[in-house]
């Protein structure tokens, strides 16, 4: 998976300001008409595979967590951020 910069940003700007004790951000998956997609969520629950992968920004590092099923899923998946909020570009779009 690629992490845009803005999107690392925003990433670094949740952790900072968005986060309580013991929660942290995850990449989950969000089941909508085509199929599996991904979004990022506030989580306060680990699990036993889960992945986490670290992000600089200049901001400082922040941590998103990722379940070990989803690893290989979002390989050749860019993360970025926009106004309508954080975006997986998709290499394979499916339709309805």
């Amino acid at each position: 998976m690629q992490v845009s910069e803005r999107a690392v940003q925003e990433l670094s700007r949740l952790a900072r300001e968005e986060l309580a004790r013991g929660e942290f951000l995850r990449i989950d998956r969000a089941f909508r008409c085509g199929g599996p997609r991904f979004q990022v969520v506030i989580d306060d629950r680990t699990a036993p595979l889960d992945s986490v992968i670290r992000l600089s920004s200049p901001d400082g590092d922040v941590e998103v967590t990722v379940g070990h099923a989803l690893v290989q899923l979002l390989e050749g998946i860019t993360l970025d951020y926009s106004e309508e909020g954080f975006v997986f570009g998709e290499s394979s779009p499916v339709g309805c």
